[in-house]
């Protein structure tokens, strides 16, 4: 329920018309009894907007006429509807005593405190102006960055995780500083949107105080009511470290195979029961095989690693080998390949890279790339 500066109901949630009739457009005087309404006219000249929710004993004056007790929280906030801050008065719980009302504000209180001392960061994001969500997707994502909101709670982990400056009140502080509108944090309302307003471990980029980029992990939940989004709060975790580690690890891994994928002779990375990992696409080229199909299974159809090699050697080991061996390729024939496998690692290697030129019958291996491949028996 929302009370203007005149005393005037201005709006009433749908829980609170059902149990107490729709309010909107009366003065509290008539909705509340006369000590109720002069604690709410008091606190509306005393609270400041961001100032804690004060708790309160507030009696409501039911349709039929008789009264309720009811505990509730007390803030004061600005909404865009109308031109001066307004009183919300958020219903907790019915109660029939003051120390019904005491329990209640002995329970806030250690909660709040939990909040604040806890090492997780914490946060919630209240929406002045609420979301709605009976639009489309793309208003949903667009309300969230736009509408009016503010930090409703902060504790100081997430004052640290964002680096403010020591006395600075994260509470106080612009929402869109820390969570700015990108393609990214985008994504992320649209996954929270996509999760039903539920989601563990969603990606966002956020700001921290000095401007610098942060990638933050957080785990989120929205409260609706009526079919609008006023609040969204979770926690966060910073893993920025790891998230540039993996940046790092995904562009060096495209370059190896955009090298990969460059170089002529077929490349197959195996471990040691023989099972394909990977392969480039000289393997298609030359062999005619798709590489999916072979992917987790055993080579030893295209090529025999299973008898020694000339010597007694075996293909695996911690040192290099070379051999000439034929490789059957898609149309059932054989072809002659110069094959030369590496382990990859030093000690007790389990993946190898076998790296296979064509060759023609007869010609020694080392000459010149590239031969013309021809059927062997």
């Amino acid at each position: 329920m929302l009370v203007d500066a005149a005393g005037v109901v201005v709006q009433c949630s749908e829980d609170a018309a059902g149990a107490f009739g729709d309010q909107r457009g009366r003065p509290l005087d008539g909705v509340v009894d006369p000590a109720s309404a002069r604690r709410v006219g008091e606190l509306m000249l005393g609270l400041r907007v961001g100032d804690p929710p004060a708790s309160q004993l507030l009696v409501f004056l039911r349709r039929d006429g008789t009264e309720q007790a009811v505990a509730a929280l007390i803030d004061k906030s600005v909404h865009t509807t109308w031109p001066e801050p307004v009183l919300r008065i958020s219903a907790l719980h019915r109660v029939s005593s003051r120390e019904g009302l005491e329990e209640l504000v002995r329970s806030e209180a250690v909660l709040r405190s939990f909040v604040q001392t806890a090492t997780e960061a914490m946060w919630c994001i209240e929406f002045t102006e609420p979301v709605d969500l009976s639009v489309g997707d793309g208003e949903i994502v667009r309300q969230v960055f736009e509408n009016d909101c503010h930090w409703l709670m902060c504790n100081g982990a997430m004052a640290r995780l964002y680096d403010l400056p020591e006395g600075l009140e994260f509470n106080k502080q612009s929402v869109r500083s820390y969570f700015p509108r990108t393609p990214e944090n985008e994504a992320f309302v649209r996954r929270i949107i996509g999760s039903d307003f539920s989601v563990d471990n969603a990606l966002s980029i956020d700001t921290r105080h000095d401007g610098s980029m942060m990638y933050v992990e957080n785990a989120v939940r929205c409260y609706i009511e009526g079919g609008f989004l006023l609040r969204m709060s979770g926690t966060a975790r910073d893993v920025t470290d790891r998230r540039l580690k993996e940046n790092r690890l995904e562009e060096v891994a495209q370059d190896v195979r955009s090298i990969l994928s460059a170089i002529p002779d077929v490349i197959l990375i195996i471990d040691r029961q023989r099972h394909l990992l990977a392969a480039n696409p000289a393997f298609e080229k030359l062999l005619g095989w798709r590489a999916e199909h072979f992917l987790g299974r055993d080579v030893q159809r295209l090529i025999d690693l299973e008898s020694p090699l000339p010597g007694g050697r075996r293909w695996y080991g911690v040192d290099p080998q070379r051999w000439t061996a034929a490789v059957g390729h898609r149309a059932g024939v054989k072809v002659l390949f110069d094959v030369q496998v590496a382990p990859i690692g030093e000690e007790a290697p389990d993946r190898f890279v076998l790296s296979m030129r064509p060759v023609r019958q007869g010609e020694d291996p080392a000459s010149t790339w590239p031969p013309q491949t021809s059927p062997a028996n």
